[in-house]
């Protein structure tokens, strides 16, 4: 039977992290610990990405949310949904979708409003590494950026799907 996996410090994670950040030249907007949560959020070429640990929790989320406008392009992505269209369903999926990353809806008010893509990573454990900590940013900032590609053919022509905070 295996023994007890080593686990770093929270401080000791958090450092690691601020570190690696800095050693893959990835700026940190802002760093926060509010309530049940804390991390940082970064700026990922041109995209705000969240990297988030709830405490308590042995894993950091790093997310990229893609955020509609209200308007047109909003009816129209909800107009696809509502008619269940299986072919935008399935190239939504597509666009979206990664063996690297998953990806949810974002829904208000029972519509759909835009899209997170994340991938969870390990700091406090003993093996991670920045090359863990890269992949993970490279992941969700490729993917989400072929999700807004594929957004952009489907919608309005004056439609700019944004990111998060």
């Amino acid at each position: 039977m295996a023994g007890q996996i080593s686990r770093k410090e929270d401080a000791a994670a958090l450092n690691e992290l601020r570190q690696y950040l800095q050693e893959i030249d990835v700026s940190i907007v802002k760093e926060f610990d509010e309530g049940e949560f804390r991390g940082f959020w970064v700026k990922f070429g041109d995209f705000p990405i969240l990297i988030e640990n709830q405490k308590g929790k042995s894993y950091f989320i790093v997310a990229f949310q893609i955020t509609l406008p209200n308007g047109p392009e909003l009816d129209v992505l909800n107009g696809y949904y509502e008619k269940k269209d299986p072919h935008f369903i399935f190239a939504l999926t597509k666009a979206f979708t990664s063996p690297l990353t998953g990806f949810s809806r974002i829904l208000e008010n029972g519509k759909v409003v835009g899209f997170t893509l994340s991938r969870y990573i390990y700091p406090f454990y003993e093996d991670f590494c920045v090359k863990d900590l890269d992949r993970a940013l490279q992941a969700v900032a490729s993917q989400g950026a072929e999700g807004i590609a594929f957004l952009k053919t489907i919608l309005p022509a004056h439609t700019e799907p944004g990111g998060g905070d």
